[in-house]
């Protein structure tokens, strides 16, 4: 059955230059999805490949199960995944990408669908920030390689080439959907290891069998809101104070505990905040929301309370196989 836990979700912000987007109005409603499960390997599967499918880092996921180099997984291994995280309210219709979270989320009237991880811009070519919507989109297209590319086509000693076909070679896959945003389009790979990295020329690559049951759903004139929001936090309504990071990828210098220390202030969390528990989050930042509340000690209670529910994984729908779970 699914289960939404509404969040009132703290926008923290640097100014518009550091976010890409200011802080939403109106309603101040989350959802937590995703949560622990314990994964039995079956068949030939990567750690990278898992973490991919599930939108989550595979450092954080390697590190969580004491796994070393060469992180190879042998039938029967008992993985523990966690996939908590908060889910933008920017759009109740239509696609966020957030960019330090190499991640896609797909709302479709109103009801926030799931979550697709990403390649996006590497620093030296950022994906741009801002409110844009699909202006296009093709089956097996040809990709005709902007003049920037190749001119970094000719200063590391490539071939030149102007126009690639549709077919294995081309880097746009099978699906290409194109944004409002300057050269900007969402597309397969022919490259899917590249996902999970900043690794484009501006770009969003997807992989390619996700795209595929995406691009159908996806009509012309789609909302597409590219957001830069590597600190989340939020509190439940029973009283729960939820902390996600993820890494500075444009290197914006956010002060994250400056950060998260002004929010708490502005809405009174200073005191209800276990202190203790930020520093290791903000280190670690792998993407994983996580309980930060202070637990006080209870004074001559009158009642026992209750505890606080995990967030639970929402049901499936229809761009899922029946075996996937949300995250």
């Amino acid at each position: 059955m699914k289960r939404l836990v509404l969040l009132l979700f703290f926008w923290l912000l640097a100014g518009a230059a550091a976010w890409g987007a200011s802080s939403p109005g109106g309603n101040p409603c989350q959802q937590v999805a995703g949560g622990p499960e314990e994964y039995v390997v079956e068949g030939r599967v990567s750690l990278i490949r898992l973490a991919q499918e599930r939108a989550i880092k595979w450092t954080a996921l390697a590190r969580r199960n004491q796994l070393k180099p060469p992180y190879r997984l042998k039938k029967g291994m008992v993985l523990k995944i966690d996939t908590t995280h908060i889910v933008p309210n920017d759009l109740t219709n239509g696609l966020i990408i957030n960019l330090p979270e190499l991640a896609l989320y797909y709302f479709k009237d109103g009801t926030y669908q799931r979550r697709y991880t990403l390649a996006v811009g590497k620093p030296s070519w950022p994906t741009p920030t801002g409110n844009y919507k699909i202006i296009d989109k093709r089956k097996n297209p040809t990709w005709n390689v902007p003049e920037s590319i190749q001119e970094e086509m000719e200063e590391e000693g490539l071939e030149v080439v102007e126009k690639v076909p549709p077919g294995p070679k081309n880097p746009l896959g099978k699906f290409f959907m194109l944004t409002s945003a300057e050269g900007v389009g969402i597309h397969a790979t022919n490259r899917p290891w590249s996902v999970g990295y900043y690794a484009s020329h501006g770009c969003i690559r997807m992989l390619p069998e996700e795209i595929a049951k995406l691009f159908p759903e996806i009509g012309l004139g789609t909302p597409v809101k590219i957001i830069y929001r590597p600190v989340k936090m939020a509190i439940t309504p029973q009283g729960r104070i939820y902390l996600e990071t993820h890494p500075d990828i444009y290197q914006k210098k956010l002060d994250y505990m400056a950060l998260v220390q002004e929010v708490a202030q502005k809405n009174q969390l200073v005191e209800r905040i276990d202190w203790n528990r930020v520093p290791k989050i903000l280190k670690a930042k792998e993407g994983i929301a996580q309980d930060i509340t202070r637990d006080l000690p209870a004074d001559k209670p009158t009642t026992a309370a209750a505890p606080a529910p995990p967030p639970h994984q929402t049901t499936l729908f229809p761009l899922q196989r029946k075996e996937a779970k949300l995250e």
